[in-house]
């Protein structure tokens, strides 16, 4: 009798040991699906032939040959940045929309334009910074005996009211002059700002003499320094840019001040881990290319590389940072 018992039980043991093993298959979650196995679209926020844009179709051309699938360039303008910031952290966080973020994602959520920021993105890659100059007119420089930034800072402390531009108000150049002045010791509003539509205007009427400074980026304005029709008193970048090596930095001349306009790539929270390294990994093999460093120091951009989580950290930084000199220059509340 014990023994049959035994035999019974040894029987149902098996047969219970069978069903799982034929239900598990079933129950399994399927394997994920490779990636990228369809057309990725990388969105610009910025307009067509900008910095910005040529920076996203010469890597979306050498990401769609990597990855083996097509990377669409599409613009999204407007909002000061936000329609297009929207659109990306928005997006399904499946990989196949990626953004072309820049410094914007982290004050436009301070300054009402958005509720978008870097909470809402995943950083994938920061790419580029482009520092902020500070150019003035050699006729201006010569009439006030400005041969270096220091001239010049010193005059803005005995001359409240010198007018610049170089983008809108809130803008990246705005707040790198503000926090220029304020690492020299002066108000950030010691400086007039008038806003603009971009670099080119304000180029444009730093020409003209109808301003007295702008701190654009100092690619923007390359051409005019090289022509001698503007004059760089110096550049916001920790180094001398390799394309204008004779352009002191702030640094240099007792400033301690440095910043810029960046760019990098973000997916909307919650993409996929894998999906996210293997994006890191396919546009650092681009990045770390001669033919990619070659064509970004011809076009004058300045290489800035932080790996997925490093640019995490630094978009809120950046985000914090910003705030408190938009607070500072009164801007915001």
């Amino acid at each position: 009798m014990r023994k049959k018992k035994l035999l019974t039980l040894i029987g149902s043991i098996c047969l219970t040991l069978v069903l799982t093993a034929l239900l598990i298959p079933a129950c399994a979650p399927a394997a994920p699906e490779k990636y990228p196995t369809r057309a990725i679209t990388l969105v610009c926020p910025w307009g067509a032939g900008g910095g910005t844009d040529r920076i996203s179709r010469y890597l979306a051309d050498r990401l769609g040959a990597e990855l083996g699938q097509p990377v669409a360039v599409v613009n999204r303008t407007g909002g000061h940045g936000a329609v297009g910031h929207s659109a990306g952290a928005l997006a399904p966080p499946d990989g196949y929309t990626i953004c072309m973020s820049t410094f914007e994602l982290s004050t436009m959520h301070h300054m009402g334009w958005t509720k978008i920021s870097p909470e809402d993105v995943k950083g994938i890659i920061l790419i580029n910074e482009d520092p902020a100059g500070v150019m003035v007119h050699p006729d201006d420089a010569k009439a006030h005996g400005w041969k270096n930034v220091t001239d010049w800072l010193e005059y803005v402390k005995d001359n409240p009211g010198l007018k610049a531009s170089g983008t809108g108000t809130g803008g990246v150049w705005q707040l790198d002059l503000m926090g220029m002045l304020n690492a020299a010791g002066m108000s950030p509003t010691q400086v007039d700002w008038l806003p603009s539509i971009g670099a080119a205007e304000a180029i444009t009427w730093l020409l003209g003499k109808h301003i007295d400074v702008t701190t654009c980026s100092v690619v923007e304005a390359g051409p005019q320094l090289d022509a001698g029709t503007l004059i760089a008193l110096a550049t916001m970048s920790d180094e001398r840019l390799p394309r204008f090596p004779d352009v002191p930095t702030l640094k240099e001349q007792g400033i301690d001040w440095s910043a810029g306009a960046w760019r990098g790539i973000t997916v909307p929270v919650g993409t996929p881990e894998p999906v996210v390294k293997i994006l890191e990994d396919a546009i650092k093999k681009i990045i770390d290319s001669p033919e990619w460093i070659d064509w970004m120091n011809t076009q004058g951009f300045t290489m800035k590389y932080l790996p997925s989580d490093d640019f995490d950290d630094y978009m809120r930084g950046q985000s914090v940072m910003w705030r408190d000199m938009l607070k500072l220059g009164g801007l915001i509340e």
